[in-house]
Order: structure tokens, then sequence, then C-alpha cells
């Protein structure tokens, strides 16, 4: 219940509704804050995912998209991403993407994940200790296989900066225009 606390505490709101996969290995689902943290998106969070070693951590993970997605999909898809980081005791860290041979849903081309700190809420949100453990809640962004490998080319601190400055606020739309030729522009105009 701690968690569950923490959670509607720095999304602000109470979880609007949750969603079970049937066929999912462990004992994580899905939590559901509607219009959260803005109207027209719904932030989905990991339950249960803490509760198996990860690494050296424990994680809750957290996303936010629209609501014109199938929510169902982005689900499920969370849920088999942490099924993959129990299955391979696999930690995430801040700036790390992880690549698919499948997109997020059907929706859109997306096959890669960026992982950070949750932005759009307060800080304190990132860490929670309880139960002699450091649970962390990392945010999860969509990203295109080309965005993928820029992270990876120039680092995430070089991505992360490109966003702020150009201030692109639509991560949370899996349709979103592809951003490697802008960002691209951006490395080769700053000399990085």
């Amino acid at each position: 219940m701690k968690i569950v606390n923490h959670l509607e505490y720095y999304i602000g709101g109470l979880i609007t509704s949750a969603i079970f996969i049937d066929d999912r290995k462990f004992n994580v689902s899905i939590s559901l804050y509607e219009n959260l943290p803005f109207e027209g998106v719904t932030t989905l969070s990991t339950l249960g995912l803490n509760h198996y070693p990860t690494g050296k951590y424990h994680h809750e993970l957290i996303i936010v998209c629209n609501n014109n997605f199938n929510l169902s999909y982005i689900a499920s898809y969370l849920t088999s991403f942490s099924e993959y980081l129990i299955d391979n005791n696999k930690s995430i860290l801040k700036g790390e993407v992880f690549d698919f041979d499948f997109t997020i849903t059907e929706e859109t081309k997306m096959s890669s994940l960026f992982f950070t700190i949750p932005f759009y809420f307060d800080e304190d949100i990132q860490l929670l200790e309880y139960n002699n453990r450091t649970i962390i809640f990392p945010l999860l962004i969509p990203v295109y296989r080309e965005e993928s490998d820029f992270v990876k080319l120039h680092g995430y601190s070089v991505f992360e900066s490109f966003l702020e400055v150009n201030e692109i606020n639509n991560l949370s739309d899996l349709k979103r225009e592809n951003l490697i030729k802008r960002l691209n522009e951006y490395v080769t105009k700053n000399e990085m």
C-alpha cells in the first residue's frame, strides 16, 4: 500500500483503474491514472515489480501516453518488459535505451525505450525507501530506433539537452514525428 500511496501522491491523483494481464508470469499489474499529469494523457505504472530483484535495484516503471492509444496494449507491453527484466535480472539505468524487434503497439512504429527521471512529476517520485530496499521509479519514453541509436552514439545527456532546448513536449504521443533529422542538425550546429 505504501507504493500505491507514493505513486498517487506524486502523480497527483488516485488510481482510476488497473489492468491485469491474464497470461503474466509474475505478480505484476498495471495501474492507470487517467488525465494525469495533464488532460488528454494517462500515466501507467507497474505495481509489484519491486518484489522481484532486477539487478541490484528494485523498480516500478512509469510511462505516460496520450489517451487515444490502446492502453491495454501498452499495459501488456509494460508487463512483458517487466517479465524481461525479472527473467534477466536486469537493472535500468538513467539514459539507457532498450531496443526490441517489435513495436510498442500496432498504432506506432516506435520499438525502443529511453529511460530517464520522471520529469512530469515532482522529483521526489524517483525513489522510495521501503522494506529495507530502495525502489526506483524510472520514466520510460518510447522512441524510434534511430533515436535510440542516436542516444547510444552521442549519449543521453545530448538527447535530453536537445529535448529541453527545443521544448519537445509531445513525448506522450506514440505517433509523434521521428526527431532524428533535428537531432543530427542539433549535434552539427553545436559541434558535439
